[in-house]
């Protein structure tokens, strides 16, 4: 970016984000003029009409120090229009800040957009901020003192009900210095930026974009969660692009980098029709586009009635969606929201929701859940499992943990609620230390664990072991149980995933062991049948050296001099048992073989990247088996429901896990 002055690297640095909030014509701008020598009306529509439009903003800095510490201050503000029309634009601008400045106009008093303000302010749960009571030049003392009194009862209901007020005048200046102090105050009060508590990972909310000349693609906007470095990569949200943060700039001054709650412009290499306001830029890997959330909502007057039918107005960020809303839970306020296009969000993030006209807010809320599960939405352990993420990262894990028989997916829990690894770590750790009991267990494709309690981890432990006891007493003479078989065995209601997992466990731990694709007892010995022993004795060595081209019946008999009556009775029996696989009326597989098989089918799957699917003709190139025996494999593959068959092309239809497990 251009040249400007430097900051001072050994000055600590502090932030503070205020938004203006109040009808209009009360002196919002003014006001911001006064304490920033900054006019945030930059529109000639706005000029020309004396009222904001855009959202405007302006930079009050100073220095000071406290207890031989110096401190950099920047408070930012944030100009929103009053005026009905602009509504939007004002939720744009109060959805990334943290204090709240309301002005109320001592001669107008109280007006309808100050109330919607405040309910706006109030639903955000932005609780701290300060009262202006502008105009007071233009009124006697009577006046003033009524509106203070009818200001204090406005608040005393909501999030601002510890507000101070401030009696000013933008024309004679009274008030101002006093005000300006209080803020000063705010922000003193305030830690500095911790640099050194990676607990998030970045987030930076789009409020505007623009080209500089020589410069390119501008943004600027609020940095509401970890910190953003120049050079860094980041994703912008709405198109999935990767850029790197070239420069970054605090109002006139160049900097290397802006942590949470402070606002920045920044240069990245994306085109400008590309971003739109309310999109974000953040660390790649917390991209994850919604079309619904789950969230706890309010409204202003409880006895409305919100129609599933309806299409609501959904203020999230600084963007702006058309949803549908639906009551999932009447006496938790739970809330289901869903829109026709991507959404970002995360845990805890604010909303506030309009009326189908988007002539009067209705309510709002805060996200809790952006992984909504397909089926059961509104069961009762669905709202058990939203009330207990209604919590702190640490106690909404204890509460999982109790609730989940299925397990904590990790890896949706720290996307959902933006936790670095660093601290997702010390939520383990804070586990561990309050004498949780639970399992850590490793799942293939998840980058963290999944957590399961105690409790539910002995209980399938002791139905796996039950199961594989009973069918050993059934089938002496087999070697052990397949893992789908296992699972439809026990009724295994949670997913395959979990079961391998808790499998693995077992085997590391030899209670269990594999071999090839069965599982048995440690213990278990088999009793072959003549069948059997002829089979391991002649058959099986063929079809290992075989390999992928076993050989036909006719040739097996040629090869083995059994029968051949005798060796279908063997094959038929080796079959039931598990330790074969019939694929064609003369062709058998080694369960292992058919397993090799499906992996390199998931491979060739994934070269098909225009979503044609993969011919008998590529199989064949790639695996080097003849097209007959090709055909063959592939239509056994759709019987069973692993591939699907559509003209001349296959496409997978599941993971192979979850045909025969691993």
């Amino acid at each position: 970016m251009a040249e400007s002055s430097s900051v001072d690297n050994n000055l600590i640095e502090k932030s503070l984000i205020v938004a203006t909030a109040g009808h209009v014509d009360h002196g919002k701008t003014a006001l911001i003029r006064r304490i920033t020598g900054t006019d945030t009306d930059t529109l000639s529509e706005e000029k020309a009409r004396g009222l904001s439009i855009n959202l405007g903003y302006a930079y009050y800095h100073f220095s000071n120090s406290v207890n031989e510490q110096s401190f950099n201050n920047t408070i930012g503000f944030v100009d929103v229009p009053g005026h009905s029309d602009f509504i939007n634009n004002m939720l744009a601008g109060v959805g990334t800040v943290d204090y709240a400045l309301l002005v109320v106009a001592a001669d107008d008093g109280i007006m309808p957009q100050t109330r919607e303000h405040l309910a706006i302010l109030d639903l955000l749960g932005i609780s701290s901020g300060v009262v202006a009571l502008s105009k007071v030049d233009k009124c006697d003392e009577s006046r003033i003192q009524f509106v203070s009194e009818e200001i204090t009862a406005l608040l005393a209901s909501t999030s601002l009900s510890k507000a101070p007020i401030f009696q000013i005048s933008n024309i004679s200046g009274q008030g101002i210095e006093e005000l300006t102090c209080h803020l000063q105050n705010v922000i003193n009060s305030r830690d500095g930026a911790q640099r050194q508590s990676p607990d998030h990972n970045s987030r930076l909310l789009i409020d505007r974009s623009f080209t500089v000349k020589g410069i390119g693609t501008v943004i600027t906007g609020s940095v509401r969660a970890g910190n953003i470095k120049v050079g860094d990569s980041v994703l912008h949200t709405g198109s999935g692009q990767e850029t790197k943060i070239r420069g970054l700039r605090q109002d006139n001054t160049d900097i290397e980098r802006v942590d949470s709650g402070q606002r920045t412009a920044a240069n990245i290499g994306i085109n400008v029709d590309a971003i739109k306001r309310g999109d974000w830029l953040i660390q790649p890997e917390l991209y994850m586009p919604i079309q619904r959330f789950d969230a706890c909502v309010k409204l202003i007057e409880p006895e409305f009635t919100v129609l599933n039918s309806a299409q609501y107005h959904l203020h999230l960020g600084a963007a702006h969606h058309i949803v549908t809303v639906r009551c999932i839970g009447e006496q938790a306020q739970l809330f289901q929201v869903a829109s026709h296009e991507p959404m970002i969000a995360n845990f805890g993030d604010r909303f506030i929701l309009r009326d189908p006209a988007s002539q009067h807010t209705i309510g709002g809320g805060k996200v809790l859940d952006i992984f909504v599960p397909r089926r059961k939405r509104t069961s009762k352990e669905r709202i058990e499992v939203l009330r207990a993420l209604n919590n702190k990262s640490l106690e909404a894990l204890s509460a999982l943990l109790q609730l989940s028989a299925q397990g904590i997916n990790l890896d949706q829990f720290v996307v959902c609620r933006n936790i670095s690894q660093y601290a997702l770590q010390e939520l383990l750790d804070s586990l561990h230390d309050k004498d949780s009991s639970f399992s850590e267990l490793a799942i293939e494709k998840r980058r963290f664990p999944t957590l399961l309690e105690g409790t539910y981890f002995s209980g399938y432990k002791h139905q796996i072991l039950d199961q594989i006891q009973s069918f050993h007493s059934a089938h002496s003479n087999q070697q052990g149980i397949s893992e789908p078989a296992l699972s439809k065995a026990i009724n295994f209601e949670a997913s395959h995933l979990l079961l391998h997992a808790i499998l693995q466990v077992l085997i590391d731990e030899e209670i269990v062991s594999r071999t090839g694709t069965l599982l048995h007892l440690p213990t278990h010995e088999i009793v072959l049948s003549l069948e059997e022993s002829a089979f391991l004795a002649k058959v099986r060595p063929l079809l290992v050296k075989a390999g992928d081209i076993p050989p036909r019946t006719r040739e097996l008999v040629e090869q083995t001099g059994i029968p051949l009556k005798n060796l279908e009775q063997i094959l038929k029996q080796i079959s039931k048992a598990g330790n074969l696989i019939r694929i064609a009326e003369n062709r058998y597989y080694l369960p292992e073989t058919i397993m090799a098989l499906a992996e390199f089918t998931e491979q060739l799957a994934e070269t098909d990247s225009d979503g044609t699917g993969f011919s008998v003709i590529q199989f064949r190139d790639a695996s080097g088996i003849g097209r007959n025996l090709c055909i063959e494999i592939l239509e056994y593959f759709d019987r069973i429901g692993f591939t699907r068959r559509d003209g001349n092309s296959r496409h997978l239809r599941t993971d192979k896990e979850n045909i025969f497990g691993n």
